[in-house]
């Protein structure tokens, strides 16, 4: 019984990193872009909902710290772990712009924006991406499914094929780690 579930986690992540194959060429263009920002003087700005805040808090410390090569911090950031605020605007009934009050104080073109999206619509993520791109920012959303997000449509958008939360969540970081090893990269030589 446990080597079953063992094998199909296996052959279900299998298959969702065997989609995220099939976005290489958006992945590719993406890493540019936020190579281009970096140039440019912009940040990478993350938002997360869900267990998946606390995977784009992972990404940003592997961005600001080093992920598999010394060099100096990148400009990363992470809004997904201010809780006194997020308690705060839940209580005065303003949970959705959670991420867009944080953006407002920030944002600006060239700045990049990428969204971890889980099973769940969630207004503050779409609230954020507006704020985004009404700051200039380029957009991108990392979601389970199949299909455009709610809202406006974001500038990258990379669909994740499942319906597991444990495989989305591996997939996430997965994304998440690719990304940074692709911009130290190009920036580093490597």
């Amino acid at each position: 019984m446990l080597s079953e579930k063992i094998s199909r986690a296996v052959q279900e992540q299998n298959a969702l990193l065997a989609t995220l194959h099939l976005q290489t060429e958006t992945l590719e263009s993406f890493a540019s872009q936020v190579v281009e920002a970096f140039h440019q003087g912009g940040r990478l700005l993350l938002l997360g909902n869900g267990t998946l805040g606390a995977i784009a808090n992972l990404i940003a410390s592997n961005f600001l710290h080093r992920l598999s090569l010394e060099r100096p911090p990148l400009p990363v950031l992470s809004f997904s772990q201010d809780m006194t605020l997020a308690t705060a605007l839940e209580r005065a009934g303003l949970g959705r712009q959670f991420f867009a009050r944080q953006l407002r104080v920030v944002a600006q073109a060239p700045d990049v924006v990428l969204a971890f999206a889980d099973f769940q619509h969630d207004v503050a993520l779409e609230e954020g991406l507006a704020t985004a791109r009404q700051a200039g920012c380029t957009t991108a959303l990392l979601q389970p499914g199949r299909g455009e997000p709610a809202g406006e449509p974001t500038d990258f958008l990379f669909c994740l094929d499942t319906d597991s939360v444990p495989r989305a969540m591996e997939a996430a970081l997965f994304f998440g780690n690719l990304l940074c090893e692709l911009v130290e990269g190009e920036l580093f030589g490597i």
